[in-house]
């Protein structure tokens, strides 16, 4: 293969890497600890993104959101019926449901990562764990990267687009 066929390759990939919120990596060891983005690519077409909100899949129990110079970060959490162990000897009595990024803007021709810390549950490998996203935009625009895999993106009604919800799946643990 050439140099030119593998660097134009390598820019499709990209290209189509930014194309979606995508999350990274794609996959992790189940009962580990992970360091996990969610990728924006682009905001709302042509309206600059002013505000990210991430739903952790239930079995999702800690995460701890990564700090973005300009950017608030609110934690959306719910009580939990009973406490489980949340390692390090504590208890959890509640987990959180939503990180939501928010008081800035990313300009629509930029691209920016989103970074949460986790606590993967347990699992069979292949298990998917969808974070569904809503990236909000200025002038009341949105995307809703909340369908299933697979799913082409397409309008939904006026200023709100859809497309797939970024997916990790457990592989085994090491």
């Amino acid at each position: 293969m050439s140099v030119a066929a593998v660097l134009a390759t390598t820019i499709t990939g990209i290209a189509a890497a930014h194309a979606h919120a995508v999350i990274q990596p794609r996959q992790a060891p189940a009962d580990s600890y992970q360091r996990v983005t969610i990728l924006i690519g682009h905001g709302c077409s042509g309206a600059a993104t002013n505000k990210i909100i991430v739903a952790l899949p239930e079995s999702i129990l800690t995460a701890r959101p990564q700090a973005k110079p300009g950017w608030t970060v609110e934690l959306v959490k719910e009580k939990l019926p009973e406490p489980v162990p949340g390692g390090h000897g504590t208890m959890l009595t509640e987990r959180i449901v939503q990180v939501v990024w928010s008081g800035n803007t990313l300009p629509d021709w930029q691209y920016d990562e989103f970074g949460l810390s986790l606590k993967l549950p347990k699992g069979e490998a292949g298990t998917a764990l969808p974070f569904i996203t809503v990236q909000e935009c200025e002038g009341g625009k949105s995307w809703h990267w909340s369908a299933e895999e697979g799913t082409h993106t397409h309008e939904h009604d006026a200023g709100m687009q859809m497309g797939p919800a970024p997916v990790l799946r457990l592989i085994d643990k090491k």
